[in-house]
């Protein structure tokens, strides 16, 4: 099944749905578990949706195996951006920044690049999770 996955596709699957399969009372909610502290959350996050996903293909298996990867890309390119950021407010926070100082910081760190990075890496995320739900 060679399909592309649009958001087209997966609203026509959501629309194609019985009324008669959604729960009649909303799910109860369930406390997350906090992951292991050696594993990202992202790898748990993603392990929890493969346990649900149990009987499904290699194909399958494949698809979340990228989602696992894009969502670390998606963390790492947020978490240099707030790092970015993190250091001009230290920076302009220390008193009296040297005019170099703000000249360094607003070369430095390519905060750009990394928001390039995080766009990238949320549109992937958001396509691997339009082929999950079209698997489900």
């Amino acid at each position: 099944m060679n399909r592309k996955v649009t958001a087209t596709t997966v609203r026509a699957l959501a629309s194609d749905r019985p009324a008669a399969s959604a729960p009649a009372t909303p799910a109860p909610a369930v406390a997350a578990a906090a992951p292991p502290v050696d594993r990202p959350a992202d790898v748990a996050a993603v392990d929890a949706l493969r346990r649900r996903l149990a009987s499904g293909t290699a194909r399958d298996h494949v698809v979340l195996d990228f989602l696992e990867d894009d969502l670390r890309e998606a963390r790492t390119a947020l978490a240099g951006v707030a790092s970015w950021l993190a250091n001009v407010e230290i920076a302009l926070g220390d008193g009296s920044p040297s005019k170099y100082q703000i000249l360094a910081l607003a070369l430095g760190g390519k905060p750009t690049d990394r928001i390039d990075e995080l766009t990238s890496a949320l549109a992937s995320v958001r396509r691997r999770l339009a082929q999950v739900a079209a698997r489900m």
